[in-house]
């Protein structure tokens, strides 16, 4: 399908209200239409099922919507007969354009395929992790904390590139926070010695450590001050 009818397909679907309500969530993002995410992703399967290729085959246009560049990253999760080194290769190509945190984390979620994947994904996954790019860095932290951090067999090496992590930036050491958050309330006792090594401090770097601590606070769970400093 052209780009053309795509728009018109994303402008059928905007919700003015939706819109307005979303751009509050997301700190100068502009680009809204106000499609709803359930309704983008069946979008998505709908492109995915045909020829897909053809739209990811020219670069993001200067005055897509937020809407069409979360689409496009869509598309290699969403495309089931493709070979992996084919779908890493587009989404690869599309992560430069997820460039704030809604972008970023919607299109992550999008990736199931990588449960099935995780050994062959995970080398793909070592240079978002080393990036100093705010957004690149946390695409490979928040892959990780969707695939890797509740699967017992990958808790060293989350715990290890959660420290490896350029957390410079506020939204990339709020992606460590959340994927250390998420270690710790589900494959981790607090008590034991992995536990005690990520929250003690010098760790992560403090401001890190502040996010985790704040996002244990907010979990719902009943920590008690002795257990998390």
């Amino acid at each position: 399908m052209p780009r053309r009818q795509l728009i018109n397909f994303l402008q059928h679907l905007a919700e003015p209200d939706y819109r307005d309500f979303a751009a509050r969530l997301i700190p100068g993002e502009t680009r809204l239409l106000g499609v709803r995410l359930p309704a983008l992703r069946k979008l998505a399967r709908q492109y995915a099922a045909g020829d897909w290729r053809q739209l990811l085959a020219t670069p993001v246009a200067a005055d897509a919507s937020f809407e069409e560049i979360l689409l496009r990253a869509m598309l290699p999760a969403y495309a089931a007969d493709t070979p992996l080194s084919e779908r890493l290769r587009y989404l690869q190509q599309e992560q430069p354009n997820l460039n704030n945190w809604s972008l970023c984390d919607s299109a992550c979620a999008t990736c199931r395929f990588v449960r099935n994947h995780r050994d062959d994904v995970d080398p793909w996954l070592e240079p978002f992790l080393h990036s100093e790019k705010e957004f690149t860095a946390r695409f490979g932290i928040v892959m990780l904390n969707h695939y890797y951090a509740t699967d017992a067999r990958w808790t060293p090496h989350v715990i290890h590139a959660l420290r490896e992590v350029p957390q410079d930036a506020y939204y990339a050491a709020m992606a460590v926070a959340w994927c250390a958050c998420t270690l710790l309330t589900s494959r981790i006792d607090l008590r034991d010695d992995v536990g005690m090594e990520l929250l003690a401090p010098g760790y992560l770097p403090e401001h890190t450590r502040k996010l985790l601590l704040k996002k244990l606070r907010e979990s719902q769970k009943k920590w008690s001050n002795d257990k998390i400093y």
